[in-house]
């Protein structure tokens, strides 16, 4: 059986119409960086992506970085670090063993570099993009300077001939992998916002969890359908027809799987059920 801690390493404050979301009176809307511990019975802690971290604090200072901050509003102190929060925990860096990338974007890989000796399993997709020249990278919103340098040495690799039809209680999300082939951790390919990002489905002793990455932002859009914005279009999409596609599967899963937990990385609504459900499986920085 395997476990699972929600955490959050820094927030963004968006404008509600780059997401999509209806505009309010208050401005911007604050999106957690969400990631996730599993504990797994004979791999050990297991992440799911990492939030930001120093490497991200370090390039947002210079270039057109520090414009992705002013942009976004972001605020990331170091003692949100998922390193840090997982030290508090008694997870030294060097303990976890894997790290499932949702996808490349800064919010979730910018503290990679602070696990020396982690496995990195990503989409064959993902990793194209980050292996495409510096205008193309700049486009996916993708940055090379955060990944360590053995980065590629380190990494595993899924693609699409790796997904197969999955059964039981995740039938209805299409197809997956079974990352350790005993049903503990299985990785479901969710396309749209980023091109190759991954979800990963496990247990929280008995509830079935599915983290969703930016399949989605907030949980009221599982129920909206309503047409992307074009910001969103233009700045917040690899391909629209999956992101909406990706949604159809996801309200499928829902609708036949009412008692699953469906966790996208920036919705603060989630996070404060989880809190109020399981009060000790949350790690964050003291407010």
């Amino acid at each position: 059986m395997t476990r699972v801690w929600l955490g959050v390493s820094g927030h963004s404050h968006v404008d509600p119409v780059l997401a999509s979301l209806p505009e309010r009176d208050g401005g911007r809307v604050a999106f957690p960086a969400g990631w996730a511990l599993i504990e797994h019975p004979a791999q050990g802690p297991i992440l799911f992506d990492c939030g930001y971290g120093e490497p991200a604090r370090t390039a947002m200072r210079r270039g057109l970085r520090r414009v992705y901050r002013g942009v976004l509003g972001v605020c990331c102190p170091p003692e949100g670090d998922a390193v840090t929060l997982l030290r508090q925990r008694g997870i030294a860096p060097e303990d976890v063993r894997w790290i499932v990338i949702s996808h490349f974007h800064p919010d979730h890989v910018g503290g990679l570099r602070a696990f020396p000796s982690a496995r990195f399993v990503a989409h064959a997709d993902a990793w194209r993009t980050m292996q495409r020249g510096p205008l193309a990278r700049l486009h996916a919103q993708v940055w090379r300077e955060l990944l360590p340098d053995d980065f590629e040495s380190r990494l595993q690799v899924v693609g699409s001939g790796d997904f197969a039809p999955l059964g039981r209680d995740l039938a209805s999300l299409g197809r997956g992998h079974d990352l350790f082939g005993d049903g503990h951790i299985v990785l479901v390919d969710l396309p749209g916002h980023a091109r190759g990002q991954i979800g990963l489905a496990a247990r929280h002793d008995d509830a079935r969890v599915l983290l969703v990455a930016d399949a989605f932002w907030q949980h009221a859009q599982l129920d909206s359908r309503g047409p992307l914005s074009w910001l969103a279009r233009q700045l917040a999409m690899d391909a629209s027809d999956d992101y909406a596609a990706t949604l159809s599967r996801l309200r499928r899963f829902r609708d036949e799987q009412p008692d699953a937990w469906i966790i996208a990385s920036h919705c603060a609504r989630t996070l404060a059920r989880w809190v109020e459900r399981y009060p000790d499986a949350l790690m964050r920085a003291p407010a």
